[in-house]
């Protein structure tokens, strides 16, 4: 993907052009993809419209990485423009792609500039959960009851599946039981939605300071992320939300507290590819970790490790 920097790098209307380009293929494809109707299809359009998705907010980061503030600003507003165009030509109005954009950049190129002027990934990294967390609360205040909003979105999810009748049935499951997922799933999407404008913005400045590095100076992006430390300071600050967020309950404590953890399970990936790399050990074993965040437990391990690298220093080397 470094062929995309290089295109990029050469001047503002090419990043604009690459951006823009990035982000249409990233709304188009899923609905190409899901009009051929297979399972395999749909997943795969998903995961390739999320890798557009992040690759598109990483140009203008590593533009501004590269080049400067100036020189970002003027990258995306040459990219509002051209997305300007097609929607209107699309959609009949100048913001349904543009405020699509703006919502998933926006977080990416302020951690960008911070990372400029700053040099530390973890201020970036830091600058990235500031937004997760305004995210979350702007959307809590903008929705009122989230648990109903997200319930009226899933809408009859399941109800094909329910036949109160016949409860027993393989492959069927009762009123109750749908009932139940629908509620377990609505008090979780506010979180969710969180992590996930993170999860693009933390993909998109990894992914410009990988180009940035690949540019001018190789392996430089590895030695900095295995480096990432967040502060005894932000740990004590996440112990803190966590312990509130039990105390006081909502969705909305929760929410924030998901965002919180899902930071220093950042952290805590920092540390097993550190730990690997120092202890020379196979590549196979954080193989292994990235398979095992299909269960949600790795996720808060890895928070565990990070939290815990902030007090024990877990990365010291044995000259240390």
């Amino acid at each position: 993907m470094i062929a995309l920097a290089r295109i990029s790098d050469k001047g503002p209307m090419s990043a604009a052009a690459v951006a823009a380009s990035l982000l249409l293929g990233a709304l188009w494809i899923p609905a190409l993809l899901v009009s051929g109707g297979a399972a395999g299809l749909v997943l795969f359009g998903s995961v390739l419209s999320m890798l557009c998705l992040i690759a598109s907010a990483a140009v203008v980061a590593f533009v501004a990485l590269r080049h400067g503030e100036l020189a970002a600003l003027k990258v995306a507003g040459g990219c509002l423009l051209l997305l300007v165009v097609v929607s209107l030509a699309l959609y009949g109005t100048a913001l349904h792609i543009p405020i699509i954009a703006t919502v998933f950049w926006l977080p990416a190129i302020i951690a960008a500039f911070v990372l400029a002027r700053s040099v530390k990934l973890n201020y970036a990294v830091l600058a990235i959960v500031v937004c997760g967390v305004l995210a979350v609360v702007l959307l809590s205040l903008a929705m009122g009851d989230t648990t109903a909003f997200w319930r009226s979105q899933f809408g009859d999810v399941g109800a094909a599946a329910t036949l109160p009748g016949q409860p027993g049935d393989l492959g069927m499951i009762t009123e109750e039981q749908r009932e139940e997922f629908i509620t377990t799933m609505a008090t979780m999407m506010t979180g969710a939605m969180g992590v996930s404008v993170m999860s693009i913005a933390l993909g998109a400045l990894f992914l410009a300071r990988s180009w940035q590095a690949g540019l001018v100076n190789p392996g430089g992006f590895q030695k900095e992320f295995h480096a990432l430390s967040l502060g005894r300071t932000a740990a004590v600050a996440c112990i803190g939300v966590i312990f509130l967020s039990l105390s006081m309950g909502g969705q909305v404590a929760g929410a924030v507290a998901t965002a919180v953890i899902f930071a220093f399970f950042i952290q805590g990936l920092a540390v097993a590819h550190a730990l690997v790399k120092q202890r020379g050990m196979h590549r196979l074993w954080l193989h292994g970790i990235y398979v095992l965040l299909m269960l949600p437990h790795t996720l808060l391990l890895l928070a565990s490790l990070g939290l815990a690298d902030n007090i024990f220093s877990l990365r010291r080397s044995k000259e240390q």
